[in-house]
């Protein structure tokens, strides 16, 4: 028998969420039994998170161009995480063991801090509230800056939505009122954000055969996954997290959902800044020393009639 991954669990109701020490985010979040996220480490599931499911991404969200930035007149060089496309994917908070600082009943607190890093020479501290209620679970994030000089940052959160486990390809996704940044082969922008016109089109239909991986802004970050009579989750987060990478796992490209039927799900992935924003400066936060940079999000079912 295979023990699953070190983990925390909190409850409200009927509503139940386990926490990951690894990654620092949720491994299985429930209510009444179904699934409100694409969940791991449990029973016949997978112990690490697959494709980096619903983990803390920090102190970059996506992708850098050739792991290359440069931040006041300085020159960086992160380590390549994703060789195929010569990116450095995700920052490095979602590899490290978090701790439990606080623990109670419906909430809990992790908190990793990670010294300077190859390329990144400034410690950090990253801490989320995690808190669940009858209707869903709720994070709170602050990251902040524990060195002596400025630092850049963005935070985000890799999340794969279910709709109380339905299969995704009967699934809908409605996108809130939005514009698409086009990104190349290496999912690197490739233009100016511009008015989605046929980009993603008919997003609130079926999901099935939809293979996606883009980049979306909006200022009004309300996300919903439902299955054909309406029930499902709700995604919403702070106006920090305005920009949305959708991507969709499937075992036609290579890149499958375990356990998925097809190897199908959809990430909604929330992020205070776009791909290669430590490049470009889109959205990218400047922290003194001391500071931090907050934003938090909160997923509600919706209960079926």
């Amino acid at each position: 028998m295979t023990a699953g991954p070190p983990s925390v669990t909190i409850v409200s109701g009927e509503c139940a969420a386990t926490l990951a020490l690894r990654g620092g985010g949720p491994s299985q979040l429930t209510w009444r039994g179904l699934e409100m996220l694409e969940g791991y480490g449990g029973a016949g599931q997978q112990t690490t998170a697959p494709l980096s499911a619903n983990v803390v991404l920090a102190p970059w969200p996506n992708r850098t161009r050739d792991g290359v930035y440069s931040f006041d007149g300085r020159r960086h060089r992160l380590g390549i995480t994703e060789p195929g496309r010569s990116t450095a994917l995700h920052g490095f908070v979602a590899e490290r063991e978090w701790t439990v600082a606080v623990h109670e009943t419906d909430s809990v607190r992790l908190v990793v801090e990670p010294g300077p890093q190859p390329g990144w020479p400034w410690p950090v501290h990253v801490s989320v509230l995690y808190r669940v209620t009858r209707d869903g679970l709720r994070a709170d994030l602050a990251l902040r800056n524990d060195g002596t000089t400025d630092m850049p940052a963005a935070v985000g959160f890799h999340l794969y939505p279910s709709a109380l486990g339905a299969s995704t390809d009967t699934c809908s996704l409605t996108a809130p009122t939005h514009r698409y940044l086009p990104l190349d082969e290496r999912g690197m922008p490739c233009g100016e954000d511009q008015e989605d016109v046929g980009v993603l089109p008919d997003l609130e239909n079926p999901l099935a055969g939809r293979v996606l991986d883009h980049c979306l802004l909006t200022d009004d970050p309300t996300f919903v996954l439902s299955r054909p009579d309406g029930a499902g989750v709700m995604l919403s987060t702070s106006p920090e997290l305005r920009w949305f990478q959708i991507f969709t796992p499937d075992a036609r490209t290579g890149m499958p959902y375990p356990g998925r039927p097809g190897g199908r799900a959809v990430a909604v992935e929330p992020m205070t800044a776009p791909p290669d924003a430590l490049n470009s400066g889109t959205g990218l936060a400047r922290l003194p020393p001391g500071e931090s940079l907050t934003c938090s999000w909160r997923l509600d079912v919706l209960a079926p009639s």
